[in-house]
């Protein structure tokens, strides 16, 4: 019997929080029933989760999923014996309309006291899982590009990432930078990170559905993304605070004046 094929997928750290006592995390994992643009050694393509796909994983148990910085591995995808030691130990993950939300508490360690510190920086700005791929719809073709739904996955793992792979990563929506932002609600955070992928997604230029702004996916064999080459130059991986405080006002005056002047 074969292996069933892994997934590797991660998000920005939309709604991230970390409680008072300074060692337990709360973000999202996965979010579900957003389309986001996958490359990998298949090609490029669109790829959504559904929000029922990790119901029979999580009916299981979580006492067997590990937390692993960028799931033990190197910037360049090779292993990395530092990064194989567990972070900490999940304490709730659970499905919400979102996405995947995991609750972990982090260990007394060297390792994540130090990803700690880069979670709080800001330096690390995703939060990725891995998991088997169990049940996916047929591939349907939108746009010339192919699109595919996971209706199943498993978890093997999940932990923070330095860089987001969905096209929501220009969003740096870290509670600590946002409550500095003269505070933004939960409601409104979510409308400005779908904004934000509407705009820097593949629809926004006129490749993905005029409709429903969803771009296109492929049914991965080997769902594992390309390491980049050691002479690459670093990934931009979002905006600054600065932009992002500019892109917030800029979004509140725009409801604003709807507001003022409904149609």
């Amino acid at each position: 019997m074969n292996e069933r094929q892994m997934i590797e997928r991660s998000v920005p750290l939309i709604d991230l929080e970390v409680a008072s006592d300074g060692r337990t995390v709360t973000a999202y994992a996965a979010t579900f029933d957003e389309t986001y643009a996958v490359s990998d050694a298949h090609g490029n393509y669109d790829e959504v989760i559904d929000r029922r796909a990790f119901n029979k994983t999580l009916a299981d148990g979580i006492a067997r999923v590990g937390v692993l910085y960028n799931h033990g591995l190197t910037l360049y995808g090779t292993p990395s014996e530092q990064f194989s030691k567990p972070l900490g130990s999940p304490v709730e993950i659970k499905a919400e309309k979102l996405g995947l939300l995991t609750v972990t508490r982090y260990n007394k360690t060297p390792l994540a006291d130090e990803v700690l510190e880069m979670i709080r920086n800001g330096d690390v700005r995703a939060q990725s899982f891995r998991g088997a791929i169990v049940q996916s719809a047929p591939t349907i073709m939108r746009a010339g590009r192919q699109l595919i739904r996971r209706l199943e996955l498993g978890l093997k793992e999940y932990g923070p990432a330095p860089f987001p792979t969905n096209a929501a990563a220009g969003i740096l929506a870290v509670r600590s930078i946002t409550d500095t932002l003269d505070s933004i609600s939960d409601a409104d955070l979510a409308a400005l990170v779908r904004e934000r992928i509407r705009i820097s997604s593949p629809a926004a230029d006129g490749t993905g559905d005029p409709d429903t702004g969803e771009t296109p996916a492929v049914d991965s064999q080997a769902d594992t993304h390309e390491a980049p080459a050691a002479d690459e130059a670093p990934v931009d991986t979002g905006p600054s605070p600065e932009l992002l405080e500019a892109e917030l006002a800029a979004w509140r005056a725009r409801n604003k004046s709807q507001e003022d002047n409904p149609q």
